[in-house]
């Protein structure tokens, strides 16, 4: 495939516009932080060895990524039993048989022998109904990039989800959630939307306190996509594998 699709890039600026709501949440809590009892800003990075696999349809060709995985960078501000967070990571994933076709608001593209960029942006805004256990509100966007083509696809949307926690002992800690969105697919040229889908994510691991302010945490992601476009294609898809990670708390009184 030769042919480039010209798409122009605006999932960069939809995260933008996120972060800037994120950014206005955080300013929001700094009274509250200011009267609470304790506030803490945690930042992470983690490394996630997934595998993209999946299906383009009913009675259509199966993929399964040869190699790739994604890196992933937090930052998480709590005040009491509020919180609110970011979560961006990103990866390549290579091809080297059958890979996720192009169902486009232009016409559809099967795919083989190809790289796919893939991030996902998270803005997560939370509380803590129980000690160990929360509801939160997630601002999705997922952005694909086709090395062929140069085609972009996005999906964004809003959802919920549940997280809890468990200490083990002073230094563990077993940790969990999950998370439902609903949203619309586009070309990423922001015109209009050509699809819909959802995503679900279940997360599970653990977490090794090194001190008061520096953990270790390791588990698994399993992320799931089901896409419904407007033609009647549909793909499925997930993202799964394990991950480890290192988080830095800073603690206000």
């Amino acid at each position: 495939m030769n042919n480039k699709i010209d798409i122009s890039i605006t999932t960069p600026r939809r995260i933008g516009q996120f972060a800037t709501v994120a950014l206005l949440l955080m300013l929001a809590y700094l009274p509250a932080a200011q009267a609470a009892k304790s506030h803490s800003l945690t930042v992470g990075a983690t490394l996630n060895g997934s595998t993209w696999e999946g299906d383009n349809g009913p009675g259509k060709s199966d993929f399964e990524s040869d190699s790739g995985g994604q890196f992933a960078v937090s930052i998480n501000y709590r005040v009491d039993k509020f919180y609110t967070g970011l979560n961006l990571q990103g990866g390549t994933y290579e091809f080297d048989s059958d890979a996720p076709s192009l169902y486009t608001s232009e016409g559809n593209l099967t795919s083989r022998d190809d790289e796919i960029e893939h991030s996902d942006f998270d803005l997560l805004v939370g509380y803590y109904f129980w000690s160990n256990v929360s509801l939160f509100l997630d601002f999705k966007a997922t952005h694909s990039e086709w090395d062929n083509t140069g085609y972009e696809q996005a999906f964004y949307g809003l959802g919920f989800g549940v997280s809890a926690f468990h200490p083990v002992n002073d230094k563990w800690l077993l940790f969990g959630s999950f998370g439902f969105v609903n949203g619309d697919i586009d070309d990423d040229d922001g015109s209009s939307s050509h699809g819909d889908g959802t995503s679900t994510a279940l997360v599970g691991g653990a977490v090794y306190l090194l001190d008061k302010s520096n953990t270790l945490n390791f588990g698994i992601k399993l992320r799931n996509y089901e896409f419904d476009f407007d033609d009647g294609n549909e793909q499925e898809y997930s993202l799964n594998g394990l991950f480890f990670g290192y988080n830095h708390s800073f603690n206000f009184k």
